[in-house]
């Protein structure tokens, strides 16, 4: 994986979270680690550096009630996987309502796993 510099502490997810394209309806695949700022996606498909998307998903871990985010990324790199046909894909956030924004970062503050 490469390695990257984030401004924020990511949160391992321990449930879940499939991402799907907003504007094509297509399953990208899903999170591995989220940050207010950032998140880590796990793909069948290499995604382009630097290709823009417009991403949902449900927030729905330690006890939330689900919450649908709708949020704008950016792809900084995609590198593959130990795994065939898999693909890590860094993103970071470029475009969230402060709804969003104020779910994200709760859900974050109270995740249980810090990405080392």
């Amino acid at each position: 994986m490469a390695a990257h510099k984030r401004k924020s502490v990511r949160k391992r997810v321990t449930q879940a979270m499939m991402v799907t394209d907003a504007f094509t309806g297509e399953g990208l695949g899903r999170i591995g680690n989220l940050s207010n700022d950032g998140m880590m996606l796990i793909t069948p498909k290499a995604l382009s550096d630097e290709h823009y998307f417009q991403l949902h998903f449900s927030l729905q871990a330690l006890g939330f009630v689900p919450h649908k985010v709708e949020i704008g990324v950016q792809c900084l790199w995609c590198d593959p996987a130990r795994t065939a046909n898999t693909f890590w894909v860094g993103c970071k956030v470029v475009d969230i309502s402060p709804t969003d924004q104020a779910m994200l970062k709760k859900w974050v503050t109270q995740a249980e796993e810090t990405v080392p």
